[in-house]
């Protein structure tokens, strides 16, 4: 990545600001967070920008007062709107949160803004499969940056929702230069993009909400965000899994699941690499749920055979309608998080399963992976030593008393009920489960 200057990058941007050149300003803001989250050395560093999302602010002002829009004086309370940039189905937790949020206020009308900024075919027709009462899902058509944005401001304009949420990606600047103040007498921006650069988390008249105990922790005591508030990830409760029997025959059934990005970020200890270790030292077998690059499936294959292990015992799942179903209804023993960066929201469902948990305490940063986000007693690890001494150590006792312990933990922290209280009680937050206080190598994040 080209090493950027901030200061000539805000002078560029307030030169574009006097001359009412608001298009030019989405487009370079946009540039620069989409070159952050490429750059592998800014995660775990970089969160967001006050400046940045004070610019967003004044070119969506502009194209407003283009428009001759003003604030509205009057809201349509009963309805919430909730802005995103794609919908995902079967995978994409932040899809999997929105539905969440949406669930827990079933005393309002829900209609769901996707700007599509990459002009993607999405599944819109299947985002109320899984839904007890019928949302309105409505995607920009196929137009230019700035056009996403007008279109965006005009739907807006003619909802006044009394609630709006912010669920965009990284980079989505149509959706935050739209959230003019006035535009719903609510407003909360969702802070799934933790771990990244992401535009919105300094907006300065939205309710912040943070989804992990992490992040709330980062941004307030360390990035100085306002407006704090805490809505736990949750997912519907289908029951934990019953009458299991561990290590049946003596081996160990082990899985990890998430989406390729979490398994093949740069990390200090690649995956396939502790993944070869686990099946030449630990007997059984594994399962990978999730996409994977067909040539990182074919390298991992031909380094099992060059290693004498056979095919059968490394097995590869695509992504499933329902990770939680298929958790409890399986016959894995023990799910290791994915890493180097762990999925929050797959952790909640594995833990609502019932299923034990391995996870891995990055020396990096808490916010590639961390024990925060798992029940106290988890099996974690460090070094690749440590992952191989945990597995050999496994008893179907000990899993069987971690199952019981990782369901526990989900019913306390992760069940609707507790986004529902979040919601719907004056503060509009819940109660945050507490966090560690782990060392972070900032020099070994750096230059990794």
């Amino acid at each position: 990545m080209t090493q950027l200057n901030f200061l000539d990058l805000v002078k560029r941007l307030e030169a574009h600001q006097v001359a009412g050149e608001w298009p030019q300003m989405l487009l370079e803001i946009s540039n620069l967070v989409i070159a952050m989250i490429n750059d592998p050395r800014a995660r775990g560093l970089v969160f967001g920008s006050l400046e940045m999302d004070r610019f967003c602010l004044a070119a969506g002002e502009i194209s407003a007062r283009q428009l001759g829009q003003s604030p509205s004086t009057a809201y349509n309370d009963h309805l919430a709107v909730h802005v995103t940039t794609e919908v995902y189905d079967g995978q994409g937790g932040h899809t999997l949160a929105l539905k969440d949020v949406i669930r827990a206020r079933p005393d309002l009308t829900h209609v769901v803004l996707v700007t599509n900024l990459h002009d993607r075919t999405l599944p819109l027709d299947r985002f109320n499969r899984d839904m007890a009462q019928p949302v309105q899902v409505l995607a920009a058509p196929a137009l230019s940056l700035p056009d996403k944005l007008r279109w965006l401001q005009l739907q807006l304009a003619a909802l006044k929702p009394g609630l709006l949420t912010l669920f965009h990606h990284h980079y989505d600047v149509a959706a935050v230069a739209a959230a003019q103040p006035g535009v719903a007498r609510e407003m909360a921006y969702f802070h799934h993009a933790d771990h990244d650069m992401a535009l919105g988390v300094y907006l300065p008249h939205a309710l912040h909400v943070d989804c992990t105990q992490l992040s709330h922790h980062k941004c307030r005591h360390h990035l100085g965000v306002s407006n704090q508030v805490y809505w736990p990830l949750v997912s519907p409760d289908q029951g934990g899994r019953q009458g299991h029997e561990f290590m049946r025959d003596g081996q160990l059934l082990t899985c990890a699941h998430g989406s390729s990005n979490k398994f093949l970020a740069p990390g200090r200890y690649a995956y396939f690499d502790v993944l070869l270790r686990r099946l030449t030292e630990v007997g059984g077998a594994h399962v990978h749920i999730g996409q994977l690059p067909p040539e990182e499936l074919q390298n991992f294959r031909e380094r099992l055979d060059a290693a004498g292990v056979e095919a059968s015992r490394f097995q590869h799942q695509p992504p499933v309608p329902s990770l939680w179903h298929w958790l409890r209804d399986s016959p894995i023993d023990l799910c290791i998080s994915s890493f180097p960066v762990q999925g929050a929201k797959g952790l909640v469902e594995t833990q609502g399963a019932g299923l034990p948990v391995l996870i891995q305490q990055s020396s990096l940063s808490t916010l590639h992976s961390t024990r925060d986000l798992v029940y106290q007693e988890a099996l974690w690890w460090e070094t690749p030593d440590d992952f191989i001494r945990a597995l050999k150590a496994v008893t179907p006792e000990l899993l069987a008393e971690q199952a019981y312990l990782s369901r526990r933990y989900y019913e306390r922290w992760h069940h609707p009920r507790e986004l529902s209280y979040a919601l719907n009680n004056p503060r509009r937050t819940a109660p945050c489960p507490p966090v560690r206080d782990t060392p972070c190598d900032t020099l070994a994040l750096y230059l990794r």
